[in-house]
């Protein structure tokens, strides 16, 4: 016989009722839709980030000295647009002032797909991030100053 407890069955309305209504993460109509509640997207893009960026932006995107925090909601080189995003790693970064350094562009190393599947990872770290109390929700906020720590 089956016993599902009252927690078990909370819990899996909220995953459902989540799921539901965040299946897909953009920033405006127009912009990149990546499948945020994709299980399968998001641990190839962690796999992904965990082999490609996290040397220089940190385990979980959380930044380092050398970068910037990925998993903040805060993307201020090209934009904060998944598309623009996307781009940044599809074509990298010069290098520009004195906090960080030139980002190479992966498009040679990774294919549209993969990026993402890298992109969905940010976003649903961010998330998860947001929604733990760990980072504040910079949507909310408004705040435009990317992390950088020490």
């Amino acid at each position: 016989m089956l016993k599902i407890t009252t927690h078990s069955l909370i819990l899996g309305l909220l995953i459902v009722s989540w799921g539901a209504g965040a299946q897909t993460h953009q920033m405006n109509p127009l912009d990149l839709a990546v499948p945020i509640a994709d299980e399968q997207a998001v641990a190839e893009g962690g796999e992904i980030f965990s082999e490609k960026c996290s040397a220089c932006h940190g385990g979980r995107g959380v930044g380092t000295g050398r970068a910037p925090c990925v998993s903040c909601g805060k993307f201020m080189f090209r934009g904060n647009t998944n598309s623009e995003i996307y781009e940044t790693i599809y074509s990298g970064t010069p290098r520009t002032g004195s906090r960080g350094g030139k980002m190479g562009a992966f498009s040679s190393m990774l294919d549209k797909s993969e990026i993402i599947s890298l992109v969905t990872y940010l976003r649903a770290t961010e998330r998860a991030r947001i929604a733990s109390g760990e980072i504040s929700d910079p949507y909310a906020e408004n705040q435009d100053a990317m992390v950088f720590p020490d």
